[in-house]
Protein backbone atom coordinates (compact mmCIF):
# COMPACT_ATOMS: atom_id res chain seq x y z
CA UNK A 1 0.00 0.00 0.00
CA UNK A 2 1.38 3.44 -0.90
CA UNK A 3 1.61 6.28 1.61
CA UNK A 4 -1.28 8.11 -0.06
CA UNK A 5 -3.48 5.00 -0.12
CA UNK A 6 -2.73 4.46 3.55
CA UNK A 7 -3.70 8.07 4.25
CA UNK A 8 -7.00 7.59 2.42
CA UNK A 9 -7.69 4.53 4.55
CA UNK A 10 -7.18 6.58 7.72
CA UNK A 11 -8.93 9.81 6.90
CA UNK A 12 -12.39 8.51 7.77
CA UNK A 13 -11.31 6.96 11.08
CA UNK A 14 -12.81 9.24 13.73
CA UNK A 15 -10.81 7.69 16.56
CA UNK A 16 -7.47 8.35 14.83
CA UNK A 17 -7.49 12.04 15.63
CA UNK A 18 -7.93 11.53 19.35
CA UNK A 19 -5.36 8.82 20.07
CA UNK A 20 -2.25 9.97 18.19
CA UNK A 21 0.45 12.46 19.14
CA UNK A 22 -0.43 15.71 20.86
CA UNK A 23 0.84 17.72 17.88
CA UNK A 24 -1.73 16.24 15.47
CA UNK A 25 -5.07 18.02 15.25
CA UNK A 26 -8.14 18.25 13.06
CA UNK A 27 -10.95 20.77 12.89
CA UNK A 28 -13.14 18.10 14.42
CA UNK A 29 -10.84 17.44 17.38
CA UNK A 30 -10.42 21.18 18.04
CA UNK A 31 -14.17 21.77 18.04
CA UNK A 32 -14.53 18.91 20.50
CA UNK A 33 -11.76 20.30 22.67
CA UNK A 34 -13.45 23.69 22.91
CA UNK A 35 -16.85 22.11 23.53
CA UNK A 36 -18.29 23.51 20.30
CA UNK A 37 -20.92 21.70 18.30
CA UNK A 38 -20.18 21.69 14.59
CA UNK A 39 -23.71 22.97 13.99
CA UNK A 40 -22.90 26.07 16.06
CA UNK A 41 -19.77 26.91 14.07
CA UNK A 42 -18.96 28.30 10.64
CA UNK A 43 -18.13 24.69 9.74
CA UNK A 44 -21.73 23.48 10.00
CA UNK A 45 -21.89 22.77 6.25
CA UNK A 46 -18.30 21.56 5.85
CA UNK A 47 -17.54 18.09 4.52
CA UNK A 48 -16.44 15.19 6.70
CA UNK A 49 -13.15 15.04 4.79
CA UNK A 50 -12.35 18.61 5.76
CA UNK A 51 -13.54 18.26 9.36
CA UNK A 52 -11.39 15.16 9.92
CA UNK A 53 -8.30 16.19 7.95
CA UNK A 54 -5.23 15.78 10.24
CA UNK A 55 -2.59 18.47 10.51
CA UNK A 56 0.56 18.79 12.58
CA UNK A 57 1.30 22.09 14.29
CA UNK A 58 2.12 23.80 17.56
CA UNK A 59 -0.75 24.24 20.02
CA UNK A 60 -1.84 27.84 19.47
CA UNK A 61 -5.52 27.45 18.57
CA UNK A 62 -8.47 29.36 19.92
CA UNK A 63 -12.20 29.57 19.25
CA UNK A 64 -13.61 33.02 18.50
CA UNK A 65 -17.01 34.47 17.72
CA UNK A 66 -17.39 37.01 14.96
CA UNK A 67 -18.88 39.47 17.45
CA UNK A 68 -16.89 38.59 20.53
CA UNK A 69 -17.20 40.71 23.70
CA UNK A 70 -14.02 42.45 24.86
CA UNK A 71 -11.58 40.74 27.23
CA UNK A 72 -12.82 42.53 30.34
CA UNK A 73 -16.41 41.42 29.68
CA UNK A 74 -15.27 37.86 29.02
CA UNK A 75 -13.23 37.70 32.23
CA UNK A 76 -16.24 39.03 34.12
CA UNK A 77 -18.31 36.16 32.73
CA UNK A 78 -15.98 33.48 34.11
CA UNK A 79 -17.29 31.48 37.06
CA UNK A 80 -16.02 28.96 39.60
CA UNK A 81 -12.78 27.16 38.84
CA UNK A 82 -12.38 28.96 35.51
CA UNK A 83 -12.41 32.31 37.30
CA UNK A 84 -9.86 31.14 39.86
CA UNK A 85 -7.60 29.77 37.12
CA UNK A 86 -7.77 33.07 35.20
CA UNK A 87 -6.83 34.97 38.36
CA UNK A 88 -3.83 32.68 38.93
CA UNK A 89 -2.73 33.11 35.30
CA UNK A 90 -3.00 36.90 35.53
CA UNK A 91 -1.00 36.91 38.77
CA UNK A 92 1.77 34.73 37.33
CA UNK A 93 2.08 36.83 34.16
CA UNK A 94 2.16 40.01 36.28
CA UNK A 95 4.88 38.48 38.44
CA UNK A 96 7.09 37.87 35.41
CA UNK A 97 6.54 41.40 34.14
CA UNK A 98 7.18 43.00 37.53
CA UNK A 99 10.40 41.05 37.92
CA UNK A 100 11.66 42.34 34.58
CA UNK A 101 12.47 38.76 33.62
CA UNK A 102 10.01 38.46 30.74
CA UNK A 103 12.58 37.39 28.11
CA UNK A 104 13.86 34.43 30.11
CA UNK A 105 10.30 33.30 30.81
CA UNK A 106 8.72 34.10 27.44
CA UNK A 107 7.85 30.45 26.68
CA UNK A 108 5.99 30.15 29.99
CA UNK A 109 4.18 33.44 29.38
CA UNK A 110 3.07 32.16 25.95
CA UNK A 111 1.69 29.02 27.59
CA UNK A 112 -0.18 31.08 30.17
CA UNK A 113 -1.68 33.36 27.55
CA UNK A 114 -2.77 30.34 25.49
CA UNK A 115 -4.52 28.90 28.58
CA UNK A 116 -6.23 32.21 29.19
CA UNK A 117 -7.44 32.37 25.58
CA UNK A 118 -9.08 28.98 26.04
CA UNK A 119 -10.86 30.23 29.15
CA UNK A 120 -12.05 33.38 27.39
CA UNK A 121 -13.23 31.33 24.42
CA UNK A 122 -15.43 29.29 26.76
CA UNK A 123 -16.81 32.50 28.23
CA UNK A 124 -17.57 33.86 24.76
CA UNK A 125 -19.55 30.74 23.96
CA UNK A 126 -21.49 31.07 27.19
CA UNK A 127 -22.35 34.68 26.37
CA UNK A 128 -23.59 33.69 22.95
CA UNK A 129 -23.00 35.53 19.68
CA UNK A 130 -22.67 34.65 16.04
CA UNK A 131 -21.07 31.50 14.65
CA UNK A 132 -17.81 30.32 16.15
CA UNK A 133 -14.63 29.84 14.10
CA UNK A 134 -11.19 28.47 14.87
CA UNK A 135 -8.06 30.57 14.51
CA UNK A 136 -4.37 29.76 14.79
CA UNK A 137 -1.95 32.12 16.55
CA UNK A 138 -4.63 34.83 16.42
CA UNK A 139 -3.70 35.72 12.83
CA UNK A 140 -5.20 33.05 10.54
CA UNK A 141 -8.66 31.47 10.44
CA UNK A 142 -9.28 27.82 9.57
CA UNK A 143 -11.36 27.66 6.36
CA UNK A 144 -12.62 24.94 4.07
CA UNK A 145 -12.26 25.32 0.30
CA UNK A 146 -15.75 26.82 -0.13
CA UNK A 147 -14.94 29.52 2.42
CA UNK A 148 -11.70 30.26 0.57
CA UNK A 149 -13.61 30.52 -2.72
CA UNK A 150 -16.06 32.98 -1.17
CA UNK A 151 -13.18 35.22 -0.10
CA UNK A 152 -10.97 34.58 -3.14
CA UNK A 153 -13.15 33.54 -6.14
CA UNK A 154 -10.15 32.76 -8.39
CA UNK A 155 -9.30 29.90 -6.03
CA UNK A 156 -12.04 27.89 -7.74
CA UNK A 157 -9.96 27.70 -10.92
CA UNK A 158 -6.92 26.16 -9.22
CA UNK A 159 -6.43 22.40 -8.95
CA UNK A 160 -4.23 20.05 -6.91
CA UNK A 161 -4.59 16.75 -5.02
CA UNK A 162 -7.15 16.88 -2.18
CA UNK A 163 -7.74 20.60 -2.80
CA UNK A 164 -11.42 20.47 -1.80
CA UNK A 165 -10.81 18.31 1.29
CA UNK A 166 -7.89 20.19 2.88
CA UNK A 167 -8.19 22.87 5.57
CA UNK A 168 -6.62 26.26 4.87
CA UNK A 169 -5.41 28.96 7.24
CA UNK A 170 -6.27 32.36 5.81
CA UNK A 171 -5.86 36.09 6.40
CA UNK A 172 -6.63 39.02 4.13
CA UNK A 173 -7.83 36.97 1.16
CA UNK A 174 -10.61 39.44 0.41
CA UNK A 175 -8.04 42.22 -0.02
CA UNK A 176 -5.97 40.17 -2.43
CA UNK A 177 -9.04 39.12 -4.44
CA UNK A 178 -10.18 42.76 -4.65
CA UNK A 179 -6.78 43.74 -6.09
CA UNK A 180 -7.10 40.99 -8.71
CA UNK A 181 -10.62 42.19 -9.57
CA UNK A 182 -9.37 45.78 -9.97
CA UNK A 183 -6.72 44.60 -12.39
CA UNK A 184 -3.83 45.69 -10.17
CA UNK A 185 -0.50 43.81 -10.31
CA UNK A 186 -0.57 40.84 -7.93
CA UNK A 187 1.90 38.12 -7.02
CA UNK A 188 1.98 34.68 -5.41
CA UNK A 189 4.98 33.70 -3.30
CA UNK A 190 6.02 30.83 -1.05
CA UNK A 191 7.69 27.47 -1.36
CA UNK A 192 9.22 24.54 0.51
CA UNK A 193 11.93 24.20 3.10
CA UNK A 194 15.20 23.15 1.48
CA UNK A 195 15.08 19.57 2.76
CA UNK A 196 13.34 17.71 5.55
CA UNK A 197 14.31 15.90 8.70
CA UNK A 198 16.49 12.77 8.41
CA UNK A 199 17.60 13.70 4.88
CA UNK A 200 20.96 15.36 5.62
CA UNK A 201 23.34 14.37 8.43
CA UNK A 202 26.03 16.65 9.86
CA UNK A 203 28.95 14.65 11.25
CA UNK A 204 31.62 15.86 13.68
CA UNK A 205 34.75 13.70 13.92
CA UNK A 206 36.64 14.07 17.22
CA UNK A 207 40.30 13.61 18.18
CA UNK A 208 39.62 10.20 19.68
CA UNK A 209 38.15 8.99 16.35
CA UNK A 210 34.55 8.99 17.54
CA UNK A 211 31.79 10.75 15.64
CA UNK A 212 28.75 12.76 16.66
CA UNK A 213 25.90 12.75 14.15
CA UNK A 214 23.27 15.49 14.01
CA UNK A 215 20.24 15.92 11.83
CA UNK A 216 20.88 19.19 10.02
CA UNK A 217 17.21 20.15 9.89
CA UNK A 218 16.31 19.62 13.54
CA UNK A 219 19.83 20.55 14.75
CA UNK A 220 19.66 17.59 17.15
CA UNK A 221 21.39 14.30 17.71
CA UNK A 222 20.06 11.33 15.79
CA UNK A 223 21.26 8.92 18.44
CA UNK A 224 22.73 8.83 21.90
CA UNK A 225 21.44 9.09 25.43
CA UNK A 226 21.36 12.92 25.38
CA UNK A 227 19.66 15.29 22.97
CA UNK A 228 21.92 18.28 22.45
CA UNK A 229 21.74 21.11 19.91
CA UNK A 230 24.66 21.07 17.51
CA UNK A 231 25.31 24.77 18.22
CA UNK A 232 25.80 23.84 21.87
CA UNK A 233 28.09 21.00 20.87
CA UNK A 234 30.47 23.21 18.90
CA UNK A 235 30.67 25.71 21.78
CA UNK A 236 31.47 22.99 24.31
CA UNK A 237 33.76 20.82 22.17
CA UNK A 238 35.47 23.14 19.67
CA UNK A 239 38.94 21.93 20.64
CA UNK A 240 38.00 18.28 20.14
CA UNK A 241 36.58 18.54 16.59
CA UNK A 242 39.03 17.57 13.82
CA UNK A 243 36.66 17.19 10.88
CA UNK A 244 33.20 18.20 9.69
CA UNK A 245 31.33 16.37 6.95
CA UNK A 246 27.83 15.82 5.58
CA UNK A 247 25.91 12.82 4.29
CA UNK A 248 22.84 13.41 2.12
CA UNK A 249 20.10 10.80 1.84
CA UNK A 250 18.01 12.98 -0.49
CA UNK A 251 17.83 11.83 -4.12
CA UNK A 252 14.34 13.11 -5.02
CA UNK A 253 11.87 15.77 -3.93
CA UNK A 254 9.02 14.70 -1.69
CA UNK A 255 5.41 15.02 -2.84
CA UNK A 256 5.06 17.66 -0.13
CA UNK A 257 7.86 19.75 -1.65
CA UNK A 258 6.47 19.24 -5.12
CA UNK A 259 2.98 20.28 -4.06
CA UNK A 260 4.24 23.45 -2.36
CA UNK A 261 5.58 24.64 -5.73
CA UNK A 262 2.55 23.34 -7.65
CA UNK A 263 0.21 25.45 -5.49
CA UNK A 264 2.11 28.60 -6.48
CA UNK A 265 1.81 27.95 -10.19
CA UNK A 266 -1.83 26.90 -10.00
CA UNK A 267 -2.82 30.03 -8.08
CA UNK A 268 -0.68 32.35 -10.20
CA UNK A 269 -2.28 30.85 -13.31
CA UNK A 270 -5.80 31.12 -11.86
CA UNK A 271 -5.41 34.74 -10.74
CA UNK A 272 -3.17 36.16 -13.48
CA UNK A 273 -0.44 36.86 -10.93
CA UNK A 274 3.33 36.92 -10.98
CA UNK A 275 5.22 34.29 -8.97
CA UNK A 276 8.36 34.13 -6.85
CA UNK A 277 9.90 30.93 -5.49
CA UNK A 278 12.76 31.39 -2.99
CA UNK A 279 14.85 28.29 -2.29
CA UNK A 280 16.27 28.76 1.19
CA UNK A 281 19.66 27.05 0.93
CA UNK A 282 21.34 30.39 1.69
CA UNK A 283 19.44 30.58 4.99
CA UNK A 284 20.55 27.07 5.89
CA UNK A 285 24.15 28.08 5.12
CA UNK A 286 23.87 31.14 7.37
CA UNK A 287 22.82 28.99 10.30
CA UNK A 288 25.70 26.64 9.53
CA UNK A 289 28.21 29.52 9.54
CA UNK A 290 26.94 30.84 12.85
CA UNK A 291 26.85 27.42 14.47
CA UNK A 292 30.42 26.66 13.29
CA UNK A 293 31.80 29.94 14.66
CA UNK A 294 33.65 28.32 17.64
CA UNK A 295 35.64 26.03 15.30
CA UNK A 296 38.91 26.84 13.53
CA UNK A 297 38.77 28.86 10.32
CA UNK A 298 39.94 25.80 8.37
CA UNK A 299 37.05 23.68 9.64
CA UNK A 300 34.55 26.49 9.04
CA UNK A 301 35.66 26.88 5.42
CA UNK A 302 35.57 23.11 4.92
CA UNK A 303 32.07 22.87 6.42
CA UNK A 304 30.74 25.56 4.06
CA UNK A 305 32.32 23.83 1.02
CA UNK A 306 30.95 20.45 2.06
CA UNK A 307 27.50 21.91 2.56
CA UNK A 308 27.57 23.49 -0.92
CA UNK A 309 28.40 20.06 -2.39
CA UNK A 310 25.33 18.60 -0.64
CA UNK A 311 23.17 21.58 -1.62
CA UNK A 312 24.05 21.66 -5.32
CA UNK A 313 22.10 18.56 -6.45
CA UNK A 314 19.10 19.58 -4.32
CA UNK A 315 19.09 23.04 -5.92
CA UNK A 316 19.21 21.33 -9.31
CA UNK A 317 16.07 19.32 -8.41
CA UNK A 318 14.17 22.52 -7.59
CA UNK A 319 15.34 24.24 -10.78
CA UNK A 320 14.17 21.25 -12.82
CA UNK A 321 10.79 21.33 -11.10
CA UNK A 322 10.50 25.10 -11.62
CA UNK A 323 11.32 24.77 -15.32
CA UNK A 324 8.89 21.86 -15.76
CA UNK A 325 6.03 23.82 -14.22
CA UNK A 326 6.90 26.98 -16.15
CA UNK A 327 6.50 24.93 -19.30
CA UNK A 328 3.18 23.52 -18.07
CA UNK A 329 1.83 26.98 -17.17
CA UNK A 330 2.81 29.28 -20.07
CA UNK A 331 0.29 31.92 -18.93
CA UNK A 332 2.41 32.57 -15.83
CA UNK A 333 4.62 35.13 -17.54
CA UNK A 334 6.52 36.57 -14.58
CA UNK A 335 7.99 33.66 -12.60
CA UNK A 336 11.25 33.94 -10.69
CA UNK A 337 13.25 31.42 -8.69
CA UNK A 338 16.01 32.57 -6.32
CA UNK A 339 18.58 30.21 -4.80
CA UNK A 340 21.79 30.70 -2.85
CA UNK A 341 23.70 30.33 -6.13
CA UNK A 342 22.08 33.48 -7.54
CA UNK A 343 24.54 36.01 -6.15
CA UNK A 344 23.16 38.93 -8.14
CA UNK A 345 19.58 38.31 -7.03
CA UNK A 346 20.66 37.80 -3.43
CA UNK A 347 22.54 41.10 -3.41
CA UNK A 348 19.49 42.89 -4.81
CA UNK A 349 17.28 41.21 -2.21
CA UNK A 350 19.53 42.15 0.72
CA UNK A 351 19.77 45.76 -0.46
CA UNK A 352 16.00 46.08 -0.93
CA UNK A 353 15.12 44.66 2.46
CA UNK A 354 17.74 46.61 4.43
CA UNK A 355 15.53 49.64 5.26
CA UNK A 356 12.84 47.31 6.65
CA UNK A 357 15.17 45.00 8.58
CA UNK A 358 17.00 47.86 10.27
CA UNK A 359 13.88 49.54 11.63
CA UNK A 360 13.82 49.50 15.48
CA UNK A 361 10.35 47.92 15.38
CA UNK A 362 11.72 45.05 13.27
CA UNK A 363 14.66 44.37 15.55
CA UNK A 364 12.22 43.66 18.36
CA UNK A 365 10.52 40.84 16.46
CA UNK A 366 13.66 39.02 15.28
CA UNK A 367 14.63 35.87 17.20
CA UNK A 368 16.96 36.44 20.12
CA UNK A 369 18.79 33.14 19.49
CA UNK A 370 22.15 34.31 18.17
CA UNK A 371 22.69 31.43 15.74
CA UNK A 372 19.29 32.00 14.13
CA UNK A 373 19.16 35.77 13.74
CA UNK A 374 20.46 35.98 10.15
CA UNK A 375 18.27 33.08 9.01
CA UNK A 376 15.22 34.61 10.68
CA UNK A 377 15.82 37.85 8.80
CA UNK A 378 15.42 35.81 5.61
CA UNK A 379 12.27 34.01 6.67
CA UNK A 380 10.44 37.18 7.65
CA UNK A 381 11.40 39.10 4.50
CA UNK A 382 11.26 36.44 1.75
CA UNK A 383 7.45 36.85 1.39
CA UNK A 384 8.20 40.40 0.21
CA UNK A 385 10.27 39.26 -2.82
CA UNK A 386 7.59 40.35 -5.35
CA UNK A 387 7.62 43.81 -3.76
CA UNK A 388 11.43 44.03 -3.74
CA UNK A 389 11.99 42.67 -7.26
CA UNK A 390 8.84 43.66 -9.18
CA UNK A 391 7.38 46.52 -7.19
CA UNK A 392 4.16 44.53 -6.67
CA UNK A 393 2.27 45.65 -3.58
CA UNK A 394 -0.51 43.04 -3.50
CA UNK A 395 1.08 39.74 -2.48
CA UNK A 396 -0.42 36.40 -1.44
CA UNK A 397 1.86 34.15 0.60
CA UNK A 398 1.05 30.50 -0.10
CA UNK A 399 2.99 28.50 2.44
CA UNK A 400 2.62 25.88 5.15
CA UNK A 401 1.07 26.66 8.53
CA UNK A 402 4.46 26.82 10.24
CA UNK A 403 5.09 30.15 8.49
CA UNK A 404 2.27 31.92 10.35
CA UNK A 405 4.73 33.92 12.46
CA UNK A 406 6.92 34.94 9.52
CA UNK A 407 3.80 35.99 7.59
CA UNK A 408 2.60 38.21 10.41
CA UNK A 409 6.05 39.72 10.97
CA UNK A 410 6.56 40.40 7.27
CA UNK A 411 3.15 42.05 7.03
CA UNK A 412 3.91 44.19 10.07
CA UNK A 413 7.31 45.23 8.70
CA UNK A 414 5.88 46.39 5.36
CA UNK A 415 2.61 47.86 6.59
CA UNK A 416 1.55 50.81 4.45
CA UNK A 417 3.83 49.82 1.57
CA UNK A 418 2.83 46.24 0.76
CA UNK A 419 -0.46 44.38 1.27
CA UNK A 420 0.41 40.82 2.33
CA UNK A 421 -2.32 38.18 2.55
CA UNK A 422 -2.02 34.51 3.53
CA UNK A 423 -3.27 31.17 2.27
CA UNK A 424 -1.47 28.64 4.45
CA UNK A 425 -1.91 24.88 4.31
CA UNK A 426 -1.17 21.87 6.53
CA UNK A 427 1.72 19.55 5.82
CA UNK A 428 0.26 16.13 5.07
CA UNK A 429 0.62 13.30 7.56
CA UNK A 430 3.03 10.58 6.43
CA UNK A 431 2.52 6.83 6.33
CA UNK A 432 3.90 6.54 9.88
CA UNK A 433 0.47 7.74 11.05
CA UNK A 434 1.38 10.81 13.08
CA UNK A 435 4.31 12.78 11.68
CA UNK A 436 4.34 14.97 8.59
CA UNK A 437 6.19 13.93 5.43
CA UNK A 438 8.73 16.63 6.33
CA UNK A 439 9.39 15.20 9.80
CA UNK A 440 9.09 11.46 9.34
CA UNK A 441 11.86 8.86 9.02
CA UNK A 442 13.24 8.08 5.57
CA UNK A 443 11.24 4.88 5.15
CA UNK A 444 7.98 6.80 5.49
CA UNK A 445 8.77 9.73 3.22
CA UNK A 446 6.85 9.98 -0.04
CA UNK A 447 9.01 10.95 -3.03
CA UNK A 448 8.08 11.88 -6.58
CA UNK A 449 10.10 10.92 -9.67
CA UNK A 450 11.26 13.50 -12.20
CA UNK A 451 9.18 11.87 -14.95
CA UNK A 452 6.02 12.41 -12.88
CA UNK A 453 6.40 16.21 -12.70
CA UNK A 454 3.26 17.80 -14.12
CA UNK A 455 1.12 14.69 -13.65
CA UNK A 456 0.13 15.22 -10.04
Amino acid sequence: MTAMEDFEEREHNEEYFYVHGKDVYSTQSLLARFGIKQADSIYKDSSNDFIRWPFSSADFFEAVTEKAPDSAELEGALRGSDKLLAERINAEIKGYKDSGNTVANQDRIKELRAQKKELLAKAALALGGSSVSLVYKTFVQINDSKMVEKKFPQFKNASWPFKDQMPYFTAGLEDFAAAVARGEPTAITGGPCFFGEHEVDLIFTLKDGSQKVYDFTTRRRNSGDKVSLEAEFTKQNAGEVVDVSFVSHKEMLTTEEYDSVLYLFELANASGSALTLPIVDASYAKYLDSMMEPLSIELRVKARKEFRKVAAPIIKMYRELFDALKEKYPNVKDALIMTGEDRGLLSKYYAARAPFVEKPSTRRIISGIQEKIESVKDYITLPALPFYFMGIKNVLEVDYIGETDSFWKCRKMHKGQMNLSALLYPIKISADGWRSIFSTDLQYKEYIKREDYGKR
